[in-house]
């Protein structure tokens, strides 16, 4: 098992969704609120979870994470956590679900509405410690596991980031056999996720070598592995690299993002129709890029 402390503690393998319960002991959590979506629900990994890890049932389960996260369903999540008795959250799914758990923790601490916590509201100084997220990605592409900030569309319909060093996860496993049933089109959609992190951290004008050397190392696996985890969804080696990506993509986007995020965002706060993340990240790519091309 690879362990990385960096920003905070990644345990990374196959298999090594097991030591949750350990993680779980380890962080104090011992009535989890599990927050995932639907689709995962369906497909029975959070029942097959649960029968292995058995805190997994001590706590309570909110399954209605909507593809773009919103302020309701973290009120919503939040009241199940408040009226189960929950001393922290697991974050199984993708961005969505990921994001959605940092909503909801930072209502276990403090007052409504999130309005006051965006970014762009001068929120960040606002955000104390929260709750904590122990987030288990099923998706290699938004690194939100191990990312500070939570895309939440809220109730005056504006998609804002709640930003905060609290709002990184506490864990993160990463386990890549969770991809494996990912379909064609997700894991597509999630890579160039993936994918467009590391480009628009490499070319922001900000200063961040640091940043910089790890957006080039996930964008070369990225790259490398991506076309291969579409065709052969079952390619270990494929789906490491790409959960690796995915995991850098959010350590480096520290460093800031750029015009694709800027334009995807909004979109994505449409009510009329949804639009996913990752797709419209992909969508965007090669037009920011050709736009920025002189001062790049």
């Amino acid at each position: 098992m690879t362990v990385i402390n960096y920003l905070t503690t990644i345990e990374f393998d196959f298999g090594v969704v097991a030591r949750l319960p350990d993680v779980l002991k380890e962080c104090g959590i011992k009535a989890p609120l599990i927050v995932t979506d639907d689709g995962l629900v369906k497909l029975g990994l959070i029942e097959e979870l649960q029968a292995r890890i058995a805190v997994l049932k001590d706590g309570a389960i909110f399954s209605e994470t909507p593809a773009n996260p919103t302020e309701a369903a973290a009120i919503e999540a939040h009241g199940v956590y408040r009226d189960a008795g929950c001393d922290g959250i697991v974050a199984i799914g993708g961005g969505s679900p990921i994001d959605l758990a940092k909503a909801v923790a930072i209502l276990t601490t403090h007052e409504g509405p999130l309005a006051q916590y965006a970014a762009i509201e001068g929120g960040v100084a606002k955000i104390n410690p929260v709750a904590p997220v122990v987030a288990v990605p099923t998706t290699a592409g938004t690194g939100s596991e191990v990312g500070r900030a939570a895309l939440i569309t809220l109730n005056d319909n504006r998609k804002l980031g709640l930003i905060s060093p609290h709002l990184i996860p506490v864990r993160a496993i990463c386990d890549p056999e969770l991809t494996y049933g990912l379909p064609k089109s997700l894991t597509a959609a999630t890579g160039l996720d993936a994918i467009s992190h590391c480009v628009e951290t490499y070319l922001s004008p900000k200063i961040n070598p640091v940043a910089e050397a790890i957006a080039l190392d996930g964008l070369s696996r990225a790259v490398g592995a991506i076309k291969t985890a579409v065709q052969d969804g079952g390619n270990k080696q494929a789906r490491w690299e790409m959960m690796m990506a995915a995991l850098q993509g959010g350590l480096t986007f520290q460093k800031g993002l750029g015009a694709i995020h800027a334009l995807s965002h909004p979109l994505g706060a449409l009510k009329h129709v949804s639009l996913h993340h990752g797709t419209l990240n992909a969508i965007l790519l090669p037009y920011v890029l050709e736009k920025n091309a002189p001062a790049c």
